[in-house]
């Protein structure tokens, strides 16, 4: 069984010498929102109030009976990234150096350690690597947590019949025309043949709303006629802004504000076959898709961090605040058929999105297939988030 191995004594003083701003924009009435590679340049971090302060465990809520185990698992598949980055690199180019995260190089001890722990010393190891950290009040009012999940669609490898959506990996040259700043067409303008989908597809579904949401989730598994399974993950998007089509819907009258989800915007775009077009190209952004091969069926979707994301234990963050492979412990609740239930779990920065955006706003990966969908799809909570950071950065 491995031990937990503590950081050495001393070291620098903390490295807080900068606050977050509180900019909170939520995005729209969105429940979900799909992983996204290419967000916006990092903000840099302003002066704010001094309400940023260290914690107990023991105030975390929930914290003894957490299952510890599972989110280092998850951190284990973070430390392999960031193992190989250089000391002075930042945890994540999008956030940035400095502040309360450091560097890669204050994460590194922590996680050389947690390569050699086991699962059930797991508790012990974050205690003694990591500080928890609650962030300003004001910022608190504001929090929101929603989930997304992997949608499982069927398919085809070719087009016939029913199967005429196509879903599109890249075109040639696209991540040069991105960085040189490119303007490319809208959702509309692609699905109209601005781009030879018989050329370009991986797959072709047999219903446009699974595409749809297949751009709002940003992974997937398809189901061929033939049993097989093909994944797909985020390759890439237009960089036309994202609309939350929900927010549409509420402001035409379709769908009342406290009735929003996933599922309740599903169900209307099916029953208005005539309307769903023209209000799902309300979302100009377009998402390209890579498929994944020899990836086993137990494993998640590959996220922003570039590793495959565990059920209840990743999240998505907004990188201008957050870096991805930080950790966060989440103190709100999920629904259940049943009625809400309790949330408070130590979660890992793995993903981001379009609509995530703010400081104390994290998307939830739930897992694959329709019961996933069914939380991820109602979850709209309020609570809190904290983030674990190494000791030496502790304010």
């Amino acid at each position: 069984m491995g031990g937990v191995a503590g950081p050495k004594q001393g070291g620098r003083l903390s490295a807080l010498s900068v606050l977050f701003a509180v900019a909170l924009a939520l995005g729209g009435c969105g429940t979900m929102q799909g992983s996204d590679s290419g967000v916006r340049p990092a903000q840099p971090a302003q002066a704010g109030p001094s309400g940023l302060h260290a914690i107990s465990f023991s105030d975390l809520p929930g914290w003894a009976a957490d299952n510890q185990g599972a989110a280092l698992l998850s951190f284990k598949r973070s430390c392999a990234r960031i193992l190989k980055l250089g000391a002075a690199d930042p945890l994540d180019r999008k956030t940035g150096s400095g502040g309360i995260y450091g560097e890669a190089g204050d994460w590194q001890p922590a996680c050389r350690s947690a390569l050699d722990t086991d699962p059930a010393a797991a508790r012990a190891f974050f205690e003694r690597w990591f500080t928890p950290v609650r962030f300003p009040s004001e910022t608190r009012a504001d929090a929101l947590f929603t989930g997304y999940y992997e949608p499982v669609m069927r398919g085809s490898l070719t087009r016939h019949g029913a199967y005429q959506t196509p879903i599109l990996r890249p075109p040639r040259g696209f991540a040069e025309a991105r960085r040189a700043g490119v303007v490319f067409p809208t959702r509309a303008q692609i699905e109209a043949g601005d781009y030879d989908a018989d050329r370009q597809s991986i797959v072709w579904l047999d219903n446009p709303v699974d595409a749809f949401f297949l751009h709002v989730q940003g992974s997937g598994r398809v189901t061929l006629e033939n049993g097989e399974t093909v994944r797909l993950a985020f390759a890439g998007k237009t960089g036309r802004p994202y609309t939350s089509i929900g927010k549409v819907l509420i402001d035409r009258g379709a769908i009342a504000r406290e009735d929003v989800s996933m599922q309740t915007i599903r169900a209307w775009l099916e029953a208005h076959p005539d309307q769903a077009k023209g209000v799902m190209d309300m979302n100009e952004s377009y998402i390209f898709f890579r498929r994944l091969d020899g990836v086993s069926a137990d494993l998640g979707p590959v996220g922003a961090g570039r590793v495959h994301l565990t059920p209840g234990r990743s999240i998505a963050v907004d990188r201008s605040y957050h870096p991805l492979g930080s950790l966060f412990y989440l103190a709100t609740s999920y629904p259940t058929p049943g009625g809400d239930k309790p949330l408070d779990h130590l979660m890992v920065a793995q993903d981001t999105g379009s609509a995530i955006l703010g400081l104390q706003r994290a998307d939830i990966f739930f897992g694959s297939g329709d019961r996933a969908g069914w939380v991820a799809g109602h979850m709209k909570s309020h609570g809190e988030l904290f983030a674990l950071v190494p000791k030496d950065l502790a304010p």
